[in-house]
């Protein structure tokens, strides 16, 4: 069964999260519709993850949503991989869903929060791929209840599961800006908050942790 957390809405102000959109923004100005202009550091990298959020879930024929689309590049490993799926991606940034559907004009995307839980939309499997790496100059309790609510209601846009990464605190270097959290607290919370069965992937060759969690 799913317990709430105590703070079922994000601490980090709106303002702060527009800053953190306009951040990604000026990468996509500046990069354009790549994996650099989502901010990552190369597309090899970018797949990596692809591959890590996906690993060992049945995808085919199944409803899947992409939160913090961006310009659609989930997408696009998608159709690469002949994966058959019905696809939504969303994005607090109006640039990128516009880069995305110029991208993949058969393919559904959303400018919308996914903490608005006007939307009751329901789908098979919910990924979230380096959404909360940023956040700027918010303070770190709020952005982690941020993050803590987008997973909540993650959870509850899903059947099947969830699948998000985030950067480890395991580094001996730590950017400014960025957020770094402890992969074994995480998978606690998704045990206490949304459902025992966890997976958590902390062996692949970047700084940072996949978790699944199923229904």
């Amino acid at each position: 069964m799913t317990r709430q957390a105590s703070n079922s809405r994000p601490s980090a102000s709106w303002e702060r999260r527009r800053q953190v959109v306009a951040h990604y923004e000026r990468q996509l100005k500046q990069h354009g519709a790549t994996a650099r202009g989502m901010d990552w550091k190369d597309a090899a990298s970018q797949r990596l993850r692809f591959e890590m959020l996906t690993e060992g879930l049945d995808l085919a024929g199944s409803s899947v949503h992409d939160v913090g689309a961006g310009a659609g590049h989930f997408y696009d490993y998608l159709l690469e991989g002949a994966i058959d799926v019905r696809y939504c991606g969303s994005d607090l940034s109006g640039e990128m869903i516009e880069a995305a559907r110029r991208r993949h004009p058969d393919a559904t995307f959303e400018h919308r929060d996914v903490l608005d839980e006007s939307n009751a939309a329901k789908y098979d499997f919910v990924f979230c791929s380096g959404l909360f790496n940023v956040k700027l100059d918010c303070p770190e309790p709020a952005w982690q209840s941020f993050v803590e609510s987008a997973l909540l209601r993650m959870y509850e846009m899903c059947t099947v599961a969830i699948s998000f990464n985030l950067m480890s605190d395991r580094v001996d270097y730590r950017a400014e800006g960025l957020y770094y959290s402890d992969p074994d607290a995480m998978a606690e919370f998704c045990r206490s908050h949304l459902s025992p069965d966890v997976t958590l992937r902390h062996d692949y060759p970047l700084y940072e942790y996949t978790i699944h969690v199923r229904r």
